[in-house]
C-alpha cells in the first residue's frame, strides 16, 4: 500500500504514478489517499478534460492498463461506493 498523503504539490499525479510504477508494475498496487490528488491522478489516467475527477470519500476504484491496437488504455474495472461496502 502507498499513502499518497504527502504528494501535495502541482506535480503530485506524476510523482504518484512514478512511485507505483504505472503502467509497468508487475503486481497490483493499493493507493490510499485523499482529494485532490486521487482525483487528479484518475483524470490524468482517464484522459479527462478536467483537472480532476470527483472521488467520493471512502470509495474504492480499481483501474488497470491494457494494450489495444498498439495503444495503452486505462480501464476502470470497478468503482465501489462506501455505502455498498
Amino acid at each position: 500500500a502507498l499513502d499518497c498523503g504527502h504528494y501535495m504539490a502541482e506535480e503530485a499525479p506524476a510523482q504518484l504514478l512514478e512511485a507505483v510504477q504505472w503502467p509497468l508494475a508487475k503486481q497490483p498496487v493499493l493507493v490510499v489517499g485523499h482529494q485532490p490528488v486521487l482525483g487528479e491522478v484518475l483524470a490524468q489516467l482517464l484522459h479527462l478534460r478536467h483537472d480532476g475527477c470527483p472521488v467520493r470519500k471512502g470509495a474504492v476504484w480499481w483501474v488497470r492498463t491494457r494494450e489495444r491496437d498498439g495503444h495503452s488504455q486505462t480501464i476502470v474495472v470497478a468503482v465501489q461506493s462506501p455505502d455498498s461496502l
